[in-house]
């Protein structure tokens, strides 16, 4: 079956633009690739953020050129106002939460985000449902869907449905895509699941920089998951060695403060550093990697894949990651893998230990020091941005649709 003339129905459990959500902007990404395609894409979501700035999402949307029309809230119809628009030839209806957070939306206006969900399912009749998330709200639309005889694929994203209780969850499912072989595996050990692992896909308008100037070290969300401890050592040890080498925090769910807090338990203020730069979230990742010399992931869970390592080699920046989950596979052959020991968890109550951080601080300052390096690896980079190249990946994506829609 050909691809033009299907119709696809998105379903995100919050803002597909999310700025600190890489699995939604991900997602949002593949319906647009479909829609290029000549599928006709409708998206059905809400204004949800994990981020916990809760921005106004309407002024979000105009500062990125959507233009946004808005149905009141408080009527007979609608408790919360409702939100129209399209992007990348997409038709979105998107409910206003306000600021309640990607579960509580669910317990108090989960009726009318069904509302609008079966409006979708009746009038537009899609073909094929993409979507992510297990709650007990959104497997009941599921159903729905299925028994309209929608095709299904699920958009796995991280080890949250690692349980035996999944099994009839995911048999449910036409197909069920995950971000790298890491996790297809993962599924695979623990669930006998069959799915199909694809490269992480990217808005270059979201994240490719116009032009760089390369000064920063830059890791982003300083969280116990993705490696609070081991920056917050590494921070102390690189400033006191080479304070002329720039370190700049963005953060996201973990703060400037939570590092600041995570040097004092070992005794040391990290805020006496004048090389340690601290930013709050950025609306595009783009805006990251303007002024970023190397992209430090020194995650301490098990990445699925690593959106921010594929980000940054999109940008010819060398990133820096640890060797946990699938974040190697995510570099794809561009950066340093660094092996970090396996008794140091997101669990970690204070900073790691001068050995741990020492290989990283090595290849910082010969990053910083040694342009010859440096041109070596932002080439590198560059070639392995290969597999995340639009025109490279969207082929993929398209015929993988074709086969759930022919099967």
């Amino acid at each position: 079956m050909s691809l033009k003339g299907a119709r696809l129905l998105l379903v995100l459990p919050q803002l597909p633009q999310d700025p600190a959500s890489g699995a939604a902007r991900s997602t949002r990404t593949i319906a647009a690739m479909l829609a290029a395609a000549g599928m006709e894409v409708h998206a059905v979501a809400t204004t949800a953020s994990e981020g916990a700035d809760r921005r106004d999402t309407t002024a979000y949307l105009r500062e990125l050129g959507i233009e946004v029309t808005t149905l009141p809230g408080h009527t007979a119809a609608r408790v919360r106002p409702e939100l129209l628009f399209e992007d990348d030839g997409i038709h979105y209806h998107l409910l206003d939460v306000g600021r309640r957070d990607l579960h509580a939306w669910q317990r108090i206006v989960g009726a009318q985000f069904d509302r609008i969900f079966d409006q979708e399912l009746h009038a537009f009749r899609p073909d094929l449902l993409l979507a992510f998330g297990g709650l007990p709200g959104d497997r009941r639309r599921y159903d729905r869907a299925r028994r309209q005889g929608v095709r299904m694929v699920f958009a796995l994203r991280n080890e949250g449905y690692l349980t035996p209780a999944a099994r009839d969850f995911f048999a449910a499912m036409d197909g069920v895509l995950t971000p790298s072989e890491y996790l297809s595996g993962a599924y695979r050990a623990m669930l006998d699941l069959k799915s199909t692992p694809l490269p992480t896909p990217m808005e270059p308008d979201d994240v490719l920089a116009a032009e760089r100037d390369p000064i920063f070290f830059t890791m982003i969300n300083p969280s116990p998951d993705k490696g609070l401890m081991l920056m917050a050592r590494l921070a102390e040890e690189l400033s006191l060695e080479r304070p002329d080498i720039p370190l700049l925090i963005i953060e996201s769910r973990g703060s400037a403060g939570k590092l600041v807090a995570a040097g004092l338990a070992a005794g040391y203020d990290l805020r006496r550093h004048e090389n340690l730069m601290m930013s709050p979230p950025l609306a595009q990742p783009k805006e990251i990697y303007l002024a970023t010399r190397a992209v430090l992931v020194p995650s301490l869970c098990r990445e699925a894949s690593g959106r921010v390592a594929a980000e940054a080699v999109l940008n010819a920046i060398p990133p820096l990651v640890s060797d946990r989950g699938g974040l190697p596979e995510t570099c794809n052959g561009a950066g340093f893998s660094l092996s970090i020991p396996p008794e140091i968890t997101p669990a970690q109550r204070w900073p790691v230990g001068k050995e741990v951080v020492r290989p990283w601080i090595d290849l910082m300052i010969r990053l910083e020091s040694d342009p010859e390096f440096y041109r070596k690896e932002s080439k590198r980079a560059l070639e392995a941005s290969q597999m995340y190249r639009l025109e490279n990946l969207a082929p993929r994506y398209v015929e993988y649709f074709r086969t759930i829609l022919d099967a």
